[in-house]
């Protein structure tokens, strides 16, 4: 049974107001918690069908162009790693160590983003002219 997206926005609503109420216990929190974002991505999904095309591209650029700004940190590999051999130093020590603390501090936001783009790009989201 297909829902309107006004009676999916009332549930999440009401769900939030439940999880508000100080008589709510832990565990009905957590479970209401998890139903709420069940019907934010039912929702989402439904928003996303109806936008228009041109919205839609507009987000995957906006998407990609943050995708390449977080990987264009990332150092990569130089001359002398690529190269030579290791000797009594390692070259790339320190582009390990920048590389995995950039990984720390962006590596949800950039899951969440190729997830996006991942579902924009697969016909969830009506892409067509």
């Amino acid at each position: 049974m297909t829902r309107s997206i006004n009676e999916l926005l009332d549930e999440i609503r009401r769900l939030g107001a439940e999880i508000e109420a100080p008589e709510t216990s832990a565990s009905d929190r957590k479970r209401l918690e998890a139903r709420r974002t069940e019907l934010r991505r039912e929702a989402a999904a439904i928003s996303d069908r109806l936008r228009h095309p041109e919205s839609v591209r507009a987000e995957i650029d906006l998407i990609e162009r943050r995708l390449a700004e977080l990987e264009a940190m990332l150092i990569s590999a130089g001359y002398s790693e690529k190269h030579l051999h290791r000797t009594v130093q390692d070259p790339g020590a320190y582009r390990y160590a920048i590389n995995r603390r950039i990984e720390d501090n962006h590596g949800e936001e950039i899951a969440e983003l190729r997830l996006r783009l991942e579902h924009l790009r697969s016909g969830t989201a009506d892409t067509t002219p």
